[in-house]
């Protein structure tokens, strides 16, 4: 078999490596689970916010369930008047009827990002993306 056809061969495997390489070091990013109707109510409690639940949105970390994010559902007709930009995290009791404010904000700088992403774990992090990133994070490896 010539060389040139053993790089051919090899070019699929290589592409499958630098693809897979940021998911294999800081685990796979999964998708964040929907809170119960009643969950999300006790996380929109936590937040004091006013209007329509659909105004929010709020998800559960798939790997650590007791971390959620909140942040504005802009998608949601009529809710302008309750907009902000930001994001919150919280972290509910064993039971997640009750949830505290870990953090919220908009431009959280490096330091206080690489902490709350140490203290959620990676995994967590990674799950609630759309959410770190409305607090202004970047580091979601």
């Amino acid at each position: 078999m010539s060389k040139r056809w053993i790089a051919l061969g090899l070019a699929p495997l290589a592409a499958l490596a630098i693809s897979a390489g940021p998911a294999m070091a800081g685990g796979a990013i999964s998708k964040p689970k929907a809170p119960t109707k009643a969950q999300k109510a006790a996380i929109l409690k936590a937040a004091k916010v006013k209007g329509p639940a659909r105004c929010y949105s709020v998800s559960l970390s798939s790997s650590n369930t007791w971390v959620a994010g909140f942040k504005f559902n802009s998608k949601a007709s009529g809710c302008a008047k309750y907009g902000f930009d930001g994001g919150a995290l919280y972290y509910g009791n064993d039971a997640k009827t009750t949830w505290y404010l870990l953090e919220s904000g908009s431009a959280e700088d490096t330091s206080m990002c690489e902490a709350l992403r140490n203290l959620v774990g990676s995994p967590a992090w990674q799950d609630l993306i759309p959410y770190v990133d409305a607090m202004g994070c970047q580091n979601y490896d």
